[in-house]
């Protein structure tokens, strides 16, 4: 029996601080019993945002609801324990809160966990089956117990939903599981109503409502993500889920979050200083998870804006204790929550439990109802970290939990947490036991003793392992590295190695730690030969900044900064940072890190951003606010008549209907043949004013710099919208768009082939014989630069092949035969030599072009392409006047409306302005039906099925594809409602694609129908380049696109033709999906060229 505790109250009050005592906290419930009470209060609230992806708290419940009866009839019961391994998103969410509602407890897993140590948990905690998804069904073999896949749970129940039974607040509501000293992971298991007390408690504080916004960043396997998730749910607020490539990049991350209007974060203070920008819509920051610097308050603290610090341990649910940080004031870990209690005592507890005075250091502990009841399966440790409390004042103080961090309560009742006792550290907010990489590190061969310790040094924090050989030298930093990711995650894995010929020791015969902390890091120069020397002047920067960041080891143009080096998120941050510092380098971002990834492609990055941004640094005055005013004066005066001009081709038309429709006896069809004649003559009038325009507005615009808001500026700016005004879509594929933009003053040589293209400045254009453009194509030849209308020439020499998607700036040329790739971009006077194939964004020489990867170019005879030109004028008539026809049923609805109730005639303009209004809604209703079975109609009744190939453009093939491209372009402008909505998916199975169930599409761009396969629960989002034709030397190449199940292609990708994504592929934004051959299930590609995000950066 331990001796009987004591207090020093001789000098000042014991150590023991209580929380403010709030019975009412105290509840008899399940997490499952919160959640469930805020969606029957507000089922309509939308409770998870993902990407475009939105669920309602009562969608969510029943989703749960589905999953969770299915479990309860697998046979999981409360008190059963279920491993939770899914990617971040909606569904793990939805699972999450499933388990919650059988009364099971959930295990929970990061994303990129490795698989062996994935068993290891599972069977330690004697889990009873693990929830996955097909992504990663291939690695469930081998786990011996039962897995299901959400995307099965989530299907619809065919039998009534069952409901747990027999759920109590003693039940265990989660298992978290942290790094363990003796490499054996320990699990911590906190009980249903620990975890619902603790909500309450800390929102006592925090104040979170149903009107918040929260960011959702935390993975679910940290238990800080409860803030985030359960509070939210326990008041109705709204969870924004960030995307994975958002997440991970801390400057894109506080953009996202004010474009979302996030008035709520949950962070680690690491990530928050990583922020560049302020994020105005903060109202409350909560960080946690490691020490804050006072700096991070004095930066982010401003009026109506609160800044809390909490401190807890997994051990006591979460949190324990909670400040307010005030800029000018010490950062503490502040007070107990409501219904706790902290302590110091003397950490020599041999002797006794002593409660030391306030001022005096010692040992942090805790008591109250969030105190776990111990470590699954660990009797020895469990007895040794939690204590029965000789303190306590009521049953829930009954025991108290040894933290291991050393703290002091001051004599204001502040508790200052001052480092821990014992070996345990954290990273990046990760609880981390050093003794379980050091005993991964002694099972590799060579490794005779190994020591492991986070050091803080030149403001670099770093995992370091000193090592001493198992006879021979130990093994290289980089084998080692390598052999350790197989089994630790990453943020686990040591930067430095050192190898010493012995391990200090004390007389105990323990490891000195002591000694290894105070022992210099060697970072020594890398030995002759290991290191590369720079060559370049970017490579001499990036060189000595990485020298900062990883001392003494060897760098090399080959070299990988993750897998090689060590970096991380954190440093891949460091280093963008620190690169940015030199002018040169200023607008060098952390995303070229990770797309580039190896130190040699890193340097020409650089290089390339600092040469492709020699603008003079000179001072420049901006325009005049008078020339500035004058300019938006005019465009103000013109904006009407732009108006005017573009309702004109609809406005003419009715007009004209009902001018020989308003007498008895009046010809309906004769009416009709009126109105389209109308509608011909709008639409012709709308190009005959642009073309004026242009030549009369504007004339021959010359390259140069012109004043910006001058005289020059606005010619330019209305020509421009006028030409942007005209329906060019009518042309887009056919000869028709040629013969436009040479009248707009675009040098265009023969038989080029032009899919679509916006270009800004057509006098500066020139396109050679047998070039060839895909579709929509940016020729940007006008940007506006410090103060400046800057204006220059495009060129594109003969047999030139530009991409979809692809950017071409001014000054800029591709040589004869030259290739730039789709979703590139060519900066200002960049120049591809003749016969060079380029791509990327920014377009980088790939080597030459083959041109015998095409058949020589077929010959066409005069005959066959006059009859191809008077297809293309006949084909863009008849497909405009037939996508106009469908208008007329709905004047005569209205009319027929109009007349049959007396009631709705009136002379009150009001009230006849409300009347077609209202008339209006069911008469777009019959135009939309109309355009739907016309195209549908017309899609299969005279065009055949189109099929993979390769053909000729002046081909009976290519006529077929236009004409089909036609219909999608002309019933756009009507259907063009339909798109992002859940009638999309139907839109493009009547026209021949194959798309699955619950695949969400909004405005797919270039698509072949009949070549486009959707999987299950894809999601396509806007502006996306999908699988269009590929045009080149004369043929027209065809092949079916597939994206698989469960897939995301973010917003302006481009999946080029015969692209075949796996399933859970993310493309990110802006960015082309990658060859075939590169792609695996479950990947993230981000960028042009796509690079491979690295899975141990994938996880946020």
């Amino acid at each position: 029996m331990p001796p009987a505790p004591t207090t020093n109250n001789d000098i000042a009050p014991p150590s023991f601080l209580n929380g403010p005592q709030q019975p009412e906290l105290l509840r008899d419930e399940l997490l499952a019993d919160i959640f469930e009470a805020t969606a029957r209060r507000t089922p309509e609230k939308i409770a998870l945002i993902h990407g475009t992806r939105q669920l309602a708290y009562g969608e969510l419940d029943a989703l749960a609801d589905r999953a969770a009866s299915r479990l309860i009839d697998a046979g999981v019961l409360p008190g059963h324990i279920l491993g939770l391994w899914l990617p971040r998103g909606i569904n793990l969410l939805i699972m999450q809160l499933a388990i919650a509602k059988t009364g099971a407890a959930w295990l929970p897993f990061d994303a990129d966990t490795p698989v062996d140590r994935i068993m290891v948990c599972l069977d330690d905690a004697e889990a009873v089956g693990l929830i996955s998804c097909t992504a990663c069904a291939d690695l469930l073999t081998g786990l011996n117990r039962p897995s299901w896949l959400a995307e099965t749970l989530l299907t619809a129940l065919s039998e009534p939903t069952r409901r747990r039974q027999g759920a109590l607040p003693e039940h265990p509501a989660y298992v978290i599981y942290t790094s363990g000293s003796t490499g054996k992971p320990k699990g911590i298991q906190i009980n249903q109503g620990a975890i619902c007390h603790f909500l309450r408690s800390e929102n006592a504080i925090l104040g979170i409502h149903e009107n918040d916004r929260v960011y959702q960043g935390f993975s679910v396997a940290f238990d800080m993500s409860f803030e985030e998730i359960w509070i939210s749910y326990l008041v109705g607020a709204s969870l924004w889920i960030a995307p994975r490539e958002v997440s991970a990049d801390p400057e894109a991350l506080p953009v996202a979050l004010t474009e979302q209007g996030i008035t709520v974060l949950h962070a680690v203070p690491t990530l928050l200083a990583l922020f560049a920008r302020e994020v105005p819509s903060l109202r409350l920051i909560n960080l946690g998870g490691e020490a804050c610097p006072p700096a991070l308050v004095e930066r982010w603290a401003q009026p109506g804006r609160q800044i809390f610090n909490t401190y807890g341990p997994t051990e006591a649910t979460v949190s324990a204790s909670l400040a307010e940080l005030q800029p000018g004031q010490p950062v503490t870990i502040g007070r107990p929550l409501p219904n706790y209690g902290l302590l110091v005592i003397d950490p020599a507890v041999e002797t006794g439990l002593r409660l030391l005075p306030c001022g005096e250091t010692g040992e942090l502990c805790i008591t109250g109802p969030g105190v776990a009841a111990g470590y699954l399966g660990r009797p020895e440790l469990t007895a040794e970290k939690f204590l029965a409390n000789p303190w306590a004042s009521n049953a829930q103080q009954a025991r108290l939990y040894r933290t291991g961090d050393l703290a002091r309560i001051d004599l204001a009742g502040n508790i200052h947490c001052l480092g821990r006792t014992d070996d345990q550290v954290k990273i990046r907010g990760f609880r981390v036991e050093l003794g379980e990489i050091e005993a991964a590190l002694c099972r590799q061969p060579g490794v005779g003793t190994a020591a492991v310790l986070l050091r803080h040094d030149n403001d670099v924090e770093r995992l370091v392992a000193y090592l001493v050989g198992d006879g021979d030298a130990p093994p290289a930093p980089g084998d080692l590295r390598s052999a350790l990711a197989e089994s630790l995650p990453p943020y686990m894995v040591p930067v430095h190695y050192e190898a010493l010929p012995e391990m200090p020791r004390l007389t105990s015969g323990k490891i000195d730690r002591k000694a290894l902390r105070a022992r210099p890091l060697e970072f020594t120069a890398a030995l002759p030969g290991e290191s590369d020397l720079p060559a370049t002047p970017a490579e001499e920067v990036l060189f000595a900044e990485l020298g900062q960041l990883f001392p003494g080891q060897a760098l090399r143009r080959g070299a990988d900064f993750f897998a090689d080096l060590g970096g991380h998120s954190l440093f891949a941050a460091r280093l963008a940072s620190a690169l940015r510092k030199h002018p040169v380098f200023a607008r060098f971002t952390v995303r070229d890190i990770y797309q580039q990834r190896t130190l040699e492609r890193i340097a020409i990055a650089m290089t390339e951003a600092g040469s492709t941004r020699e603008v003079s640094e000179a001072a420049w005055t901006p325009p005049s606010l008078f020339r500035y005013w004058r300019c938006g004066v005019a465009q103000a005066m013109a904006i009407p008549g732009l108006v005017a001009l573009r309702m004109m081709q609809w406005l003419a038309p009715f007009f004209a209907y009902h001018f020989f429709t308003g007498d008895p006896g009046d010809s309906i069809p004769f009416a009709v043949f009126v109105a389209i004649i109308a509608f011909l003559l709008a639409t012709a009038f709308e190009f005959a004013i642009a073309a004026l325009a242009k030549w009369l507005l504007l004339g021959r615009l010359k390259p140069g710099r012109y004043p910006l808001w001058g005289l020059t500026y606005f010619r330019w700016w209305l020509a421009d919208r006028l030409i942007e005004g005209a329906p060019t879509y009518m042309f887009s594929g056919s000869p028709l768009l040629v013969w436009w933009l040479r009248l707009l003053g675009a040098r265009i040589g023969r038989d080029v082939i032009i899919g679509s293209v916006t270009a800004r400045a057509h006098d500066l254009i020139r396109i050679g014989d047998g070039a060839s453009l895909g579709n929509a194509v940016n020729l940007e030849n006008v940007r506006v630069e410090r103060g400046e209308f800057v204006v220059g020439a495009i060129t594109l020499d003969d047999n030139a092949y530009v991409g979809s998607y692809a950017v071409l700036e001014g000054n800029t040329r591709i040589g004869a035969g030259g290739h730039l790739d789709g979703q590139s971009a060519l900066s200002d006077g960049t120049v591809i030599p003749a016969g060079r194939h380029w791509t990327g964004s920014p377009a980088r020489d790939q080597g030459a072009f083959e041109p015998s990867s095409l058949p020589p170019r077929p010959a066409a005879k005069k005959s066959r392409l006059a009859l191809e030109n008077l297809y293309f004028v006949l084909g863009a008539l008849a497909t405009a006047v037939v996508f106009f026809i469908p208008v007329f049923p709905t004047f005569m609805l209205i009319d027929w409306l109009d007349e049959s109730y007396p009631w709705m005639q009136s002379d009150n303009v009001p009230i006849q302005l409300i009347k077609y209004f209202l008339l209006a809604c069911p008469a777009t209703a019959v135009l939309i039906l109309c355009t739907v079975l016309l195209s549908a109609a017309l899609r299969w009744s005279l065009l055949p099925r189109t099929r993979p190939g390769r053909w000729p453009v002046h081909s009976n093939a290519y006529c077929s594809r236009w004409t089909v491209n036609q219909i999608q372009e002309s019933s756009l402008q009507v259907l063009h409602g339909v798109y992002a909505t859940v009638f999309a998916p139907f839109w493009y199975r009547l026209l021949g694609a194959k798309v699955g169930r619950d695949a969400e599409i909004s405005t797919a761009q270039g698509l072949i129908p009949d070549l486009l396969t959707l999987g299950d629960e894809t999601f396509i989002a806007d502006a996306v380049l999908l699988g269009d034709e590929e045009i080149d030397g004369g043929w027209m190449s065809l092949k079916p696109t597939v994206v698989s199940r469960r897939s995301f292609v973010g917003n302006g990708a481009y999946v080029p033709d015969g692209t075949v994504l796996p399933e859970n592929v993310l493309i990110g934004v802006h960015s082309r999906a990658p060859e075939n051959a590169r792609t695996r299930t479950g990947d993230t590609w981000l960028g042009s060229p796509a690079i491979k995000q690295w899975a141990g950066e994938q996880r946020a």
